[in-house]
Order: C-alpha cells, then structure tokens, then sequence
C-alpha cells in the first residue's frame, strides 16, 4: 500500500506530539485559539455552559490547524500540548466561579493540600465512553441516537431547560466533529499529488463521515479520533482505548477473508497507532486491555491478542499501558509472552484479575454480567462497560496521622490544625490507646475527605459538561443528565491511600519500642522524630532492622495490617456521594506516595522527612526481607474485596532469578498464587542493582531504560536523581 516503511516514518512519528509542524494556511495556533475562544465566550453571555462549551468545541474544530501527512496513517490535530488545550482557560474561569459562588469547603481543602493530610482536587480524569456503541453507530449515528433521544424527551414532555441545553451541547459537539472530518478529507485530497496513503486517509474519513467503520485501518482511525476529540478538545480522559483485541477482531477477520488487508498491513496500521500514544508521551501513560471471558465462557484471547503484542514489544515504548484480564482460562502461551517482555525490559504492562475483580464488583451489587464485561480502565481500575465512571475524589496520607497524634491534631509543619484532639501524648498509656488515637485521626481525615468532595463534586457538570462522552453513554441519553455527573448507572466516588504498609511499620515501630522494649516514651520519640533522626541514627538503623514489617508474611504485623484495611474500606465503602452514586476505598497511590512524602515529617518506622513512602499494597522500600512468597501472604492477608477501587502489587524481581524456562514459570507461579489469593493486579520490575547505578552515571547507554513507577511506565532516565536513587535501594534489596 505505501513504499515508505515504517522505520523511515518512524522520526516524524515520535515528534509528531513533541515537535509538530503545522502549515498556518489550515488554521489558527493554539494562542489564537485560546484568546479566540474567551472572546467568543463572553459574547455568548449567559447560555447554558453545555451550549457555551459546544460553541467553545466547534470553534476550535472549525480553526485549529490540521494535518494529514504522508508519513502516517493518522491525521493531526494543531490541539495536541494536553498541558495547553484550547478550552484550558473556560474550564478554568468556571471552576473559579463555583469556588467563589458555591463551595463552603474551600478553606478546608485547602489547608488539606497544604499540610498533606490528604490531597484533593476535581478529577475529569476517569471515564471510558461505551466502545462498543461507538464502533457500532460511529460520530454520525452517535448524533442521531442522542436526536432520537431528545424527539422522545419532547414527545414525552420531559423537555426542561436543562435537558435541552444538555441535548443542544451535544448536538452542537457531534455536528463539530463531523465538520472537521469533512475538513480533514478536503485537505487530504487536495494535497494527495497521488500518494496512496493519503488518498486511503481520505476514504477512511470519508466512510467515518457517513457512518460506522467498516475494516481494522477505520476503526482504529476512529479510537484514535475519538481520543483526541474528548481528551484534547472536550478536555476530558478517555482512559481506557478499549478492549482491543475483542473489539478490533470481527475487523481483523473480515479483512483477512475479504483480503482487503494482508495481516503485515494490519501490524503496520498497529505500528502506527500504538506510536501516535508514544509521542503525546502523557506521564501517566495511556492504557488498552487485553483478554476477559466470553458469555460461553471462553477466552478472549485470539490470533489478533499476540498480534497487537508482538508490534508493542518490537516497538519498545513507555506507552500505551498494557493492561491483561487474566482468569484460568487465559492461554500460558500469552501470559508466557507479556512475562518475557516485562524481563527484557518493557514493563509497561499490568496483570489483572477476572475472577479478583468480579468478586470485588459483585460484593458492591453489581451484577455478574456487568462484572464479566467490565472495562479495565485508568492505571487499574475497573468500571461497569458503558455504564460507570469515577473520579479520583481524595487521597489519603497514611502518615500524617501519626504526626496528628504527636501534635494533638496540628500539622507541626504548617501549623495548620487539619486533624482532631486526640489527647496530650501523656495520656495515651498503653499500644491500644496508640493505635486508637491513630485510627481516630485516620477516620476525621476520611470524613473530610467526604464532606470536601460532596461540597465540589456536586458541581463536575457545571464546571466541565461531558458533551463527547455523554452521547455515548445510554443512561445519560434516557435522563439527559450529564454522563459524569450523575447521568450513568454507577457514578463512583474513589478514595485512595499512599503509604498503607509504612504506616503498618510505624505503628509496629510505635508498639516494640515504645510500648514493650520501653526503650524510650512517646514524648522522647516526639522530639526524636521533631529532630529528623539527627544524632539518633543507631536507633533509627534499629528500628529499621527490626523484622516486624509489613510484606514479609509475619502473622503479627499482618493482623493490624487486616485491622487497619478494614477501617479504612468500612468508613468509605457504599457511602452516597454527590452524583448519585457512592465511594468506593481503593489501594492505589498513583503519584502521591511521593508528593505526600514530601510534606510529611519523620516517622516512627525510621523513614526520613519529605522521603517517599510505600505506594498501593506494597511495602516499603527495603522492608519486605523474606522473599516475594512472604509478600504475597501479607497482602492477600487482606480481603482485596473491600478495595474495589483497585488493589495492585508492585513486585520487583533480580533479572538472574526469571532467566530461562524456570525463571518464566517463577515469574508465572508468583502470579498465579496472587491471583488465586484474590489479588487484583501485580506488576513487574525486574532491576539489577548495578544496572540502574551505571545507568545513573551513563544514561546515553540507557535511552530506552524502562521503570514501572505505579500504574504507568516512564524512561529512568526521565525521573528525578531522588525517585531514582530510592529504586536503586529497592533492587539493592533484592537477592539473586
């Protein structure tokens, strides 16, 4: 089809989102765009805001510059800087408006943030459109089944100013795009000169233009086009590009019997859709999954699965995120597969659990179909298909509470009094009374948490209309509510945790110290840790040492580790949040076991100040001593089932122990026995302690040096000397 190959495109590829080049005949830059939009704006006056943000979205589909290019398959937006969208600066202005006009916890999550205790913000972050609807009908019969929709709404007297400004946003959404792809097809055909590949670019939009994709180059096309509309110009994360393999297959199959494409022309349209994910680059990564059962009861798994792959793994990038549904059923042969790709070094791929998930999403009330055909989505989560979504409400410092407890409920740092009286430190006589201040504390964090988010979350839809992702969504069609607000069937509030298993050795540190050694009095251990361990570094190592530390299988330490997993999940899980829905407790840390260690004092397990602290369920760096079998028996000591947020483990392997056969059935066995113990998800690193130190002070000889930071991969030598250096210490711990 095209006499260029995919190693000659591959320059423009990787710039195409770094470096782009636009011809400024095809439009507006995004500084134009942006004041442009605001002018527009305050000349709309006071129409609803999803009429306004539908104005704001077609003006930019009508201006932004554009791109079909003969190095790639796939058209160019002008929007591409996710840092800098066009509708950055609406989304702003209104977020101010409902702070200053609505919001009476302002100051509340303010002092939050700034003293560490918990971090929150609106999260526009967290929804997956139902693919399967929008490969079905495509933009224009998305269009009209959202018409058919607002014909019943008026034939049935439901019509209220709201849902017709709803039903008018999305109108004015779709009509734009549709408009723009008529923009791409022009341009592409006037700038043919008679190359194939554009000229196919040009049939592709065209048959997108009036209807549903018909071949694997469309629908691919399509996922693609659709990420950019909702996440670059409407402004809010697709995360999750799909079930790939199942959804993409039915193409597959007719094109390879229809012999409209060669399967090496598919793996080259694969190249170059997994590359377009590799230049945006996001930090957090992009994901797609793999796998899942079918109705009958069989994997998901088929030719088209080791296919999409194997194009990854040649590829070598951080992103796309891989994510694997994995149940009994899921063939060793691709299991086997991604397993080797992690232990040569392309670690952006995550197993997670069937089975695990099902049983978590189940014990919430949602239905085993709905469990089945989950989308996995985010960095783990997972959320009824077409029928949920979720924001990332609040995180929770898992450490600040002991620092609440030394103070009697001030942040000794800010000054900021952002806990509550737990009583002078001489009244807390026994380990029992301890560990109830702890809780006590950890509990009135939550409860902000909830009173903050029920205040702000009430507000999403005013702030942001969810116009390209609504249509998309059944539920929000049939109510004419906002599908991120309150307009799906599930609308989960989630609330996550950094620091689980060091707050596990802190208290554990607080009980054989304080309380049976007496070694020295809480008051005595206030001023230590006030001290930063300065002039206390033996008993800082002592501590340290000590074996009484979560992750390594000691029934002990495991108990008030269950303990405290049960007050957290009991105190957030099928509470009512604002949308109509309700919280849900998650183990994930993304990005805040570091951002909150760094406003977080020295605490009692020996961890310094503004040092990181243990993310998701693992445990702290350095701390888990006895091998990755004890790990496992300390975190499925904990029921995952009260985390259906998400529950993931971080395992970090020495490259000598998953060589050969027996290195891959290790790996494989570690990954089986989690799963079996209920265990939600479980990702890789596998470090060499001496690579990563040569790779500090020669990074030129490790450009493509992968590290698997939480739910995302990054390049090890695109993170800081500090986040470095405390992975060197975890590989450092690891034995051959």
């Amino acid at each position: 089809m095209t006499t260029v190959s995919f190693e000659q495109d591959k320059p423009y590829l990787v710039n195409k989102f770094q470096k782009p080049v636009f011809d400024p005949e095809t439009g507006l830059d995004n500084e134009s765009l942006k004041t442009n939009i605001m002018d527009l704006v305050e000349g709309l006056g006071d129409l609803p805001h999803p009429v306004i943000k539908a104005k704001a979205f077609e003006y930019v589909a009508k201006n932004v510059q554009i791109d079909v290019n003969s190095h790639d398959w796939f058209v160019g937006f002008g929007c591409w800087n996710r840092a800098d969208r066009p509708l950055n600066q609406l989304i702003s202005k209104w977020d101010n408006e409902v702070n200053s006009k609505f919001l009476t916890t302002n100051q509340l999550i303010d002092d939050q943030n700034t003293s560490g205790a918990s971090i929150m913000w609106k999260d526009f972050d967290h929804s997956v459109p139902d693919w399967d609807a929008v490969f079905l009908l495509g933009f224009p019969g998305l269009r009209e089944r959202a018409r058919s929709y607002r014909r019943e709404h008026e034939v049935n007297g439901l019509m209220s100013d709201e849902a017709r400004a709803y039903f008018d946003g999305i109108e004015i959404t779709y009509s734009a795009i549709l408009e723009m792809l008529e923009r791409f097809r022009a341009y592409a055909l006037e700038h043919a000169d008679g190359n194939k590949r554009i000229l196919a670019t040009a049939e592709c939009l065209n048959n997108l233009i009036h209807g549903a994709p018909t071949n694997t180059f469309e629908v691919l096309q399509l996922v693609y086009l659709f990420f950019i509309f909702g996440e670059h110009i409407d402004r809010f994360q697709v995360r999750s590009l799909d079930n790939l393999d199942r959804t993409v297959y039915r193409y597959y199959l007719k094109d390879l019997k229809e012999k409209k494409y060669t399967q090496k022309q598919i793996r080259e349209f694969f190249s170059y859709f997994l590359m377009q994910w590799a230049s945006i680059d996001n930090y957090w990564g992009h994901p797609f999954y793999f796998g899942g059962t079918k109705k009958n009861g069989e994997s998901e798994i088929n030719e088209l699965s080791y296919l999409i792959l194997d194009v990854f793994d040649k590829l070598n990038i951080c992103t796309p995120k891989l994510q694997l549904k994995i149940s009994p059923n899921t063939p060793v042969k691709f299991i086997d597969k991604a397993l080797d790709m992690i232990r040569r070094g392309n670690s952006s791929i995550v197993f997670v659990s069937e089975l695990s998930i099902k049983r978590a999403m189940m014990k919430m009330g949602i239905s085993e179909e709905e469990a089945r055909t989950c989308d996995i989505t985010g960095c783990y989560e997972f959320t009824p298909r077409g029928r949920g979504n979720y924001t990332a409400a609040g995180h929770i410092n898992m450490l600040k509470p002991f620092e609440l407890v030394f103070n009697n409920g001030v942040d000794p740092h800010s000054g900021i009094k952002c806990g509550c009286k737990t009583g002078e430190l001489t009244q807390i006589k026994t380990f029992n009374d301890f560990y109830a201040a702890y809780i006590q504390q950890l509990e009135n964090t939550i409860e902000t948490i909830i009173c903050c988010a029920n205040d702000f979350e009430k507000y999403l839809s005013l702030i942001s209309p969810a116009q390209v992702y609504s249509a998309t969504i059944v539920n929000s069609l049939r109510t004419a509510h906002d599908a991120f607000q309150n307009g799906s069937v599930y609308n989960f509030s989630s609330i996550l945790e950094a620091g689980f298993a060091t707050a596990v050795d802190a208290l554990m540190a607080v009980k054989e110290f304080v309380f049976e050694k007496q070694e020295f009095t809480l008051s005595e251990f206030k001023e230590i840790l006030n001290l930063n361990w300065e002039g206390y570094e033996k008993l800082r190592l002592k501590i340290m040492h000590s074996k009484n530390k979560f992750g390594n299988g000691i029934d002990s330490v495991d108990y008030y580790a269950e303990l405290i997993a049960r007050h957290i999940a009991k105190q957030i899980n099928l509470r009512p949040n604002a949308r109509g829905g309700f919280y849900i407790a998650s183990m994930h840390s993304a990005r805040t076991f570091i951002s909150l260690g760094e406003k977080t004092g020295a605490t009692p397990d020996g961890r310094m100040a503004g040092e990181e602290m243990s993310k998701n369920i693992s445990p702290t760096i350095g701390m888990d001593v006895n091998g990755v079998t004890a790990l496992v028996k300390s975190v499925t000591r904990i029921d995952s089932a009260m985390f259906p947020g998400d529950f993931p483990l971080d395992v970090m392997m020495h490259p000598v122990t998953v060589q050969g056969e027996e290195g891959l059935a290790a790996m494989r066995t570690l990954l089986n026995v989690y799963m079996k113990k209920h265990g939600i998800a479980m990702h890789f690193n596998i470090f060499d302690a001496k690579m990563l130190l040569d790779a500090q002070k020669h990074p030129d000889k490790y450009q493509g040096l992968q590290v698997r930071v939480c739910g995302w991969n990054v390049r090890f030598n695109d993170i800081d000397k500090k986040e470095q250096d405390a992975y060197i210490r975890r590989a450092q711990n690891i034995s051959e």
